[in-house]
């Protein structure tokens, strides 16, 4: 304190003007610039790392933060640019000071980033990085493989995730290694749809892709894919069997020099259309099937074969001969007498083939005509048999393939019983008519019966082919004789 201020305060004191305190009174003395700011105390240093643009998905925000005092806490925020709108994206409280931020979350837009440390006094600073672009939208386009190419070819590419809308997508193609691309189509619809004209361009391998840009400024591009284009038919030659019976086997030669054998099909021409009846897809290519499956006749037979870049061949036309092996397909009878459900002069059976039967087949001679017969009915109970002789009675004819294997379905004798009966043929059918009574008892059956037959192999068709033995039933239901 100067000497002047102290005499001022002397003179007062003698004056009565001050009063004394007792307390002892220090001096001191000092200058303003002894003294710190109070920012001098924020000894908070913060430095945000590098932050690229644009952002997309997780981002991993990392800085470094330090502090005379300690570092109590670091904060991450972001803010769309040049605003104060700070969201906190994370905190971390221990180094290193690290965040994943999820920009999906917020809207695709500009913003500023910065981390805030704050030491364990409270004192705080902060490292920003301004207009960081956030871009979640991930432009992608596919191109649907078309495989190997022919004619006029249809291409399609379909983008998705455009920012702001399709600026363009681009078809394009080239000979492989070629150095630069040619636009097949360009456009803005989603999916791109367009042709290639294979045509006009040589058999052999090309390279195909898509290019597209959004309006965000975003380009992508699809990887080039190598397709053949092959124009060229392959060849083809069947080997068809000029007759067929049972299982029929039939082959076919096809080549492809470009693209290869996509198929081969053997069709057949069957009431003025032609159907295709097997396919075979690799070499060799053969097809096998049961003739029984369709009726005995000439059939024209061709095939057809497609490389993989759609282009086919027909062959000329081929005839095969099928002739199956004769089988039963019906067995009936009749009352032709007086009395129904009772055996006797008038009553009738008659088995029925898929074919003419040749006659001399079933008896030595017979030439389809009406001849002379004899009819032995067994007795078995509930289930009578019925067999067929010569008119002498010594040799079984060659319609049933057992003594057994006609039943009857009902009792209808009550011994061994024969009678005289002929024998005509019409078509597929055979028919037996009972004539005069020889031996035996009948008995009247009254009611519906079913019959069973199986036929004898014995009976062949016109080409000699024996008949199917297989079990016969008799159709619809009615009464017999």
């Amino acid at each position: 304190m100067s000497r002047p201020v102290l005499t001022a305060l002397l003179a007062l004191a003698l004056a009565g003007g001050v009063t004394a305190s007792g307390a002892d009174f220090t001096a001191t003395s000092s200058t303003t610039s002894s003294f710190a700011a109070a920012a001098d105390f924020n000894t908070v240093v913060v430095s945000l790392d590098s932050v690229s643009s644009p952002l997309a998905g997780a981002v991993a925000l990392s800085a470094g933060a330090s502090s005379d005092r300690g570092v109590a806490a670091v904060v991450f925020q972001a803010a769309p640019t040049n605003t104060s709108d700070w969201v906190t994206l994370c905190t971390d409280n221990a180094a290193p000071y690290t965040c994943a931020w999820n920009t999906t979350a917020i809207a695709d837009d500009s913003y500023d980033v910065r981390a805030t440390a704050t030491d364990a006094a409270g004192y705080s600073r902060s490292s920003t990085v301004a207009a960081r672009v956030v871009d979640n939208y991930t432009l992608s386009v596919t191109l649907a493989d078309p495989g190997a190419m022919s004619g006029s070819e249809p291409l399609s590419a379909t983008t998705a995730n455009a920012s702001g809308g399709l600026q363009s997508v681009k078809i394009q193609q080239r000979a492989v290694g070629a150095g630069s691309w040619t636009t097949i189509c360009t456009g803005t619809s989603n999916p791109q749809n367009c042709t290639l004209d294979t045509t006009a361009l040589p058999d052999g391998d090309r390279e195909l892709r898509a290019v597209a840009t959004d309006l965000g400024g975003h380009t992508a591009q699809t990887t080039a894919i190598t397709r053949k284009i092959d124009n060229s038919p392959p060849t083809a030659t069947p080997t068809v069997p000029p007759t067929g019976t049972g299982n029929v086997t039939m082959t076919a030669d096809a080549q492809d020099d470009g693209s290869g054998i996509k198929y081969v099909a053997f069709e057949a021409l069957y009431g003025g259309a032609w159907y295709e009846f097997c396919r075979d897809t690799s070499a060799p290519y053969t097809c096998s099937g049961d003739s029984a499956q369709v009726a005995d006749g000439t059939y024209s037979i061709r095939i057809v074969v497609e490389n993989n870049a759609g282009v086919k061949t027909t062959s000329p036309p081929s005839t095969i001969t099928i002739d199956n092996p004769p089988r039963g397909t019906d067995v009936q009878a009749g009352n032709g007498g007086a009395t129904v459900g009772l055996l006797e002069a008038g009553d009738w059976v008659r088995l029925t083939w898929t074919e003419p039967i040749a006659p001399a087949s079933v008896l030595t001679g017979w030439t389809g005509g009406s001849q002379a017969v004899r009819v032995r009915i067994t007795e078995a109970g509930t289930n009578d048999q019925m067999d067929f002789l010569d008119a002498a009675g010594t040799t079984r004819l060659n319609l049933v393939s057992t003594a057994a294997d006609l039943k009857l379905g009902g009792n209808y004798v009550t011994s061994t019983t024969e009678f005289n009966a002929t024998m005509t043929q019409s078509a597929g059918s055979i028919t037996i008519t009972l004539g005069s009574w020889i031996s035996g008892a009948v008995n009247t059956v009254f009611g519906a019966t079913t019959m069973t037959w199986v036929p004898s192999a014995g009976a062949r068709d016109l080409t000699g082919h024996a008949s199917s033995t297989a079990t016969v039933t008799e159709s619809g239901t009615d009464v017999d004789f």
